[in-house]
């Protein structure tokens, strides 16, 4: 009965939502050195549990989740303990924009980088656009490109080490949602204006 209640709940919330986001998908564009006091992995079934150094248990359970499915992850060490993360879409495929509301498509031999975080005592240690830059090398030594990765347009502090990594806004995406439907629009941005 309780989880009925809580799943009446949940969608009571999601039609009760009225709000409008911007969205903003940037591109790897320049290969970029970003030193930064940590060692960057990539995640396997051996290492995942290694996240319970800043994830929650249903985190870690997402996690397998995004490894069943194909994704790639990468934790990056300082003195021994994860203090980030960060996954990635091979496409073919798509992923969710903000909370499900939108969709962005991943074409074939792309990538798109998400769920990624930094543990607040980590922070403003260079670590984040170290990670992104690291993964972005990574994924182009395989021949994957373009790279993208999205924050919301207010995440001034996301957007700041995106930046820093090499990568470049090319779009805006107009997120409009209404009694809990997103309804999508999209602008492409000239890469060579932006720079």
């Amino acid at each position: 009965m309780t989880r009925l209640l809580d799943r009446f709940a949940k969608l009571g919330r999601r039609l009760g939502t009225f709000r409008r986001v911007t969205v903003v998908v940037a591109e790897h564009v320049e290969p970029v050195a970003v030193d930064a006091p940590v060692s960057i992995v990539p995640v396997d079934e051996a290492r995942i549990e290694d996240a319970r150094a800043m994830d929650s248990d249903a985190r870690i359970a997402e996690f397998r989740g995004f490894l069943a499915r194909g994704d790639r992850g990468f934790y990056a060490y300082r003195d021994g303990r994860v203090v980030n993360r960060a996954w990635v879409i091979v496409g073919p495929g798509s992923c969710d924009l903000w909370h499900g509301y939108g969709r962005l498509t991943i074409p074939a031999g792309s990538a798109y980088v998400h769920y990624c975080e930094t543990a607040p005592e980590a922070r403003g240690l260079g670590i984040y656009p170290a990670v992104l830059a690291h993964v972005a090398r990574t994924l182009e030594e395989e021949g994957l490109r373009p790279i993208r990765i999205s924050t919301t347009i207010d995440n001034t502090a996301s957007q700041r080490g995106i930046d820093r990594a090499g990568y470049r806004i090319v779009r805006r995406v107009a997120i409009q949602i209404v009694a809990g439907f997103g309804i999508q629009r999209s602008r492409v941005l000239d890469l060579e204006a932006s720079t």
